[in-house]
């Protein structure tokens, strides 16, 4: 991440220059979840403040968040591919039951760090957005991510083998089949609406980042919440193709450029959320507001090996099995050869 800065902050010194022959552009983005950090701490600087600065002005971006525009969050990649929305950052797991390949780089325990997810991504994304732009008309411009993805439950919970009979808010079909795997029921239910339904009871526990689920109050209806890592939430910057075939080269280079280096800015912030979130949500300290002393359980020696037990025999499998032979390969060719694991 270190080398993606350095080059991107290098690149970005001389665009102001550039600017004065860049045509004027105006363009709607689709941020992320608008109560959340990713969007409050770096899309939206980045879209009002950042990007009119280097341009000087040439370039305007109308940014909302989805959650302010009556998106779900799964309808969003559709959208960008049939060219309904020019460009929008999107949770790939959002739409991982309808394309296996959004999964891809984050697959339930499969990574430990935010730090070895932005190595994994490095590793997908030349194969990533070639298919993108072949199969769903979609040009990838970067990633973001949220911190570690923990589960939060409202009853009684010591060990993951407490979500057997439970009703869990799952987001994408890789945690799904995680849930599955430990006999629990996976809900698919929005970001927004987790938080009464675990209140009322809909679902008993639910996943999500550790600091989102802070800012999010889920602790108002969660009394009990692990720190081991399901996956990380990973997102991706995308635009429709066609549109983006459309823009002059100058804005697509600064475009370009730019959203590598909110990449690198993104995974940095979400590096040390997991901690952060954590922390607020059991007994502080808390940047972020009051502790809110829930209770924290442990990581045990029968969890991890369980978490392992799941991804041979259940979570890999089954990507493989959505994914098809050609995925599995490019799986297999570039991520699976990064950590060392193969799909058979």
């Amino acid at each position: 991440m270190k080398h993606l800065m350095t080059t991107s902050i290098a690149a970005l010194i001389a665009l102001p220059v550039a600017a004065q022959d860049m045509p004027a552009t105006e363009f709607n983005v689709v941020g992320s979840i608008g109560s959340l950090s990713m969007y409050t701490d770096k899309e939206l600087p980045f879209w009002t403040e950042q990007v009119p600065s280097e341009t000087d002005g040439k370039i305007t971006a109308n940014v909302k968040p989805f959650t302010e525009l009556g998106f779900k969050g799964g309808e969003i990649f559709r959208l960008v591919s049939n060219g309904t929305l020019q460009m929008a950052t999107t949770v790939l797991a959002y739409n991982s039951g309808e394309v296996p390949r959004n999964e891809a780089t984050d697959l339930v325990g499969v990574l430990e760090s935010v730090e070895q997810l932005a190595e994994v991504v490095e590793a997908w994304r030349p194969s990533y957005a070639a298919f993108l732009e072949s199969e769903h008309n979609i040009k990838l411009l970067g990633f973001g991510t949220y911190q570690a993805q923990v589960i939060y439950c409202r009853d009684e919970f010591s060990a993951l083998a407490d979500l057997e009979g439970r009703k869990v808010r799952a987001s994408g079909a890789s945690q799904q089949a995680f849930v599955s795997h430990l006999g629990g029921s996976p809900l698919s239910i929005a970001f927004a609406e987790v938080q009464p339904a675990l209140s009322s009871g809909v679902v008993d526990c639910a996943i999500t980042g550790a600091l989102s689920g802070y800012k999010a109050k889920w602790h108002e209806s969660a009394n009990f919440i692990s720190p081991m890592p399901v996956n990380f939430g990973l997102a991706a910057q995308l635009a429709n193709l066609d549109w983006w075939n459309g823009l002059d080269a100058s804005v697509q280079e600064y475009l370009t450029t730019g959203l590598r280096g909110l990449e690198d800015s993104i995974f940095e912030l979400a590096a040390t959320e997991t901690e952060t979130g954590l922390a607020c949500n059991t007994s502080g300290p808390c940047p972020e507001g009051e502790p809110a002393g829930m209770t924290l359980v442990p990581l045990s020696d029968a969890d991890k090996t369980l978490r392992a037990e799941a991804v041979k025999s259940a979570i890999l499998p089954a990507f493989a099995e959505r994914c098809g032979d050609d995925c599995v390969s490019a799986w297999n060719d570039t991520i699976g050869a990064k950590l060392g694991v193969m799909i058979e």
